[in-house]
């Protein structure tokens, strides 16, 4: 009997009818056991407990693991990039497809993948989450700062409605009623509520955080935990601030659902947060959270390498080495073990739930030595590189980009002046590097961040070029108003010869729209310093502060407020035709 009808056999007595399956194709095998970097970004458990499915960031595939005898059995070239799985009723799964911007609907039959449908996304989707009820799937998509709703009829995927949000967005979750869904910002602490009726954004949640990386419910479905860390822009990096964890925290927060639906409600009231770190052992990067039972759960820090366990109101975490860069982790149905996918080395742990200890680590694949570029996201991603483990380069550059707050280190050259954290993304033909230009390499600055501002080890030659290499490599997003569908050419037109009139080329001199010198623009920081080096202004649009001090927080305040080198008074109509301009680069 060939394979076809195996799956043809094993479709229908999953239940799927005949009629469903004129409308699937079967998807390629891969076999695991050839050498490949998958880098496993997000871990499912079937509905029936029996397989883990791994989504492979790397190779676009999706790994099916027989979870009793923690071994691959079989492995499916689904798309691109696979960054996020979604388990459906029916035997069924929803991909994410970050590179080819598509929703992908699955079909799975034991060790067996058939696609049944796919659905095109806008740029960037990261995360989806279904509804209680199974009646509607959310989609965050990053970069165009935007959800979307997908409805399921039988075997058919549809985008029904999208909403822009104020911020981009990356975990979404729906609040046990349905009515409500929570999307939570990438780079900064904004949780938005959203109407799931209408579609529509209710109001939004602010609290002290940033790369808020897991947002799940607990057992009970009263409360929410968030997994994030806190910049304090108020402390320095030096090593008395780092040790004791006030420049840079990281947080396992449980906060009341019912005080985050409510915009009168104090968000921290009835709530709890475990510190994840402490003098001597930090915990940097928090990537995901499961929920063990009623007042447990277990976090897992990409940072450090390690899962911690802890209760509701009891301080302190069981921690424990898993592989390398965790970013997914699940809770098996008899409460016993969790298991943990590991990014960086291709890898499923299992931690024993009752002793808190590493039990076991497998493999899902046959693993290839990383490029330089890959050995330079490993860095970039290693809190290891900093005191005591506290943060990583991407604990201020999330995902490449920025927090878009300002932190007090040697960067510089000095303390004392707290500086808005820069976006790396498409930074690499825009030397020198900092705010008063004192790096003339990435590789450069790579050391003077490590060494200097996260006082870690020295770093060696071959991992600054690393380093380097992966920084060099980080694109730009396409413009904002491209993303929102928003673009106007006529006004982009007429803003640039606004901008042109009014000389900003001197300093913001296209196609990288800054320069190598430093100027005077009549701003001064703490410490006295009146020249800096301008920042590209590619990409613009998708910052939420500006200026060395992030004392602005729109473009519109750059000229308003700021009153930022025009040589003329613009109308404004003038002043929007300019800032589309610059949302367009």
């Amino acid at each position: 009997m060939n394979r076809t009808v195996l799956v043809l056999l094993g479709l229908f007595s999953a239940g799927l009818s005949p009629a469903t399956f004129a409308l699937a194709s079967p998807i390629q095998p891969i076999d695991p056991n050839i050498p490949a970097y998958r880098q496993a970004e997000d871990l499912v458990l079937t509905a029936d407990g029996q397989f883990l499915l791994t989504a492979n960031r790397g190779t676009g595939s999706i790994s099916i693991i027989d979870r009793k005898r923690q071994e691959v059995v079989s492995e499916w070239k689904a798309g691109r990039s696979i960054v996020h799985l979604t388990v459906l009723p029916g035997n069924r799964l929803l991909a994410l497809d970050g590179t080819a911007n598509e929703a992908i609907l699955l079909g799975q039959t034991d060790s067996q993948l058939t696609e049944l449908d796919r659905c095109p996304l806008p740029y960037s989707p990261v995360r989806a989450a279904l509804s209680p009820d199974a009646s509607q799937i959310v989609v965050s998509c990053l970069w165009p700062r935007k959800l979307v709703s997908l409805s399921l009829a039988g075997d058919k995927l549809t985008n029904k409605r999208e909403l822009i949000l104020p911020f981009a967005p990356r975990e979404v979750l729906f609040e046990p009623s349905g009515e409500s869904l929570l999307a939570a910002d990438n780079f900064g602490g904004t949780i938005a509520v959203v109407d799931t009726e209408t579609f529509t954004l209710r109001h939004q949640r602010e609290f002290p955080a940033h790369n808020i990386r897991a947002m799940v419910l607990s057992q009970d479905g009263k409360r929410l935990l968030l997994a994030h860390q806190m910049l304090n822009s108020l402390a320095v990096t030096n090593t008395n601030d780092i040790h004791w964890g006030l420049l840079m925290s990281n947080d396992l927060r449980w906060v009341d659902v019912a005080r985050v639906l409510s915009p009168e409600e104090d968000f921290y009231g009835e709530g709890f947060m475990h510190p994840i770190g402490e003098p001597n052992k930090g915990g940097g990067d928090p990537t995901d959270i499961a929920v063990i039972d009623e007042d447990e759960a277990i976090v897992v820090m990409g940072g450090t390498d390690q899962a911690g366990i802890g209760k509701h109101e009891s301080y302190g975490l069981f921690r424990t080495k898993v592989g390398k860069y965790p970013t997914a982790v699940v809770v098996s149905p008899e409460k016993d073990l969790a298991y943990i996918a590991n990014g960086f080395d291709d890898s499923i742990s299992l931690v024993d739930v009752k002793t808190a200890k590493t039990v076991g680590k497998f493999a899902i694949g046959a693993l290839r030595e990383p490029t330089q570029k890959e050995r330079g996201e490993q860095l970039f991603h290693n809190a290891k590189l900093s005191m005591e483990g506290w943060m990583s380069c991407h604990s201020c550059h999330t995902d490449g980009h920025t927090t878009g707050q300002a932190s007090d280190n040697f960067g510089d050259n000095s303390y004392g002046a707290p500086k808005r954290i820069i976006s790396l993304l498409g930074k690499a033909d825009t030397a020198p590097f900092g705010w008063l230009g004192v790096s003339s390499t990435l590789a450069a600055q790579a050391h003077k961040s490590v060494e200097q501002t996260m006082h870690g080890p020295d770093l060696s030659e071959e991992d600054a070029e690393a380093l380097s290499a992966y920084m060099a490599s980080l694109p730009l997003p396409p413009p904002i108003d491209q993303l929102q569908e928003t673009r106007d050419l006529a006004a982009i037109a007429h803003g640039r010869q606004i901008f042109l009139r009014n000389n900003c080329i001197k300093c913001h001199a296209p196609p990288t729209y800054t320069s190598p010198e430093l100027y005077d623009v009549g701003m001064e920081d703490k410490e006295h310093n009146r020249e800096f080096n301008p920042p590209s202004l590619r990409g613009i649009g998708h910052r939420k502060t500006f200026f060395h001090d992030a004392s602005a927080t729109s473009l519109r305040d750059v000229f308003e407020i700021e009153g930022h080198q025009l040589a003329e008074d613009l109308s404004d109509d003038q002043l929007d035709d300019l800032i589309k301009f610059l949302r367009s680069l």
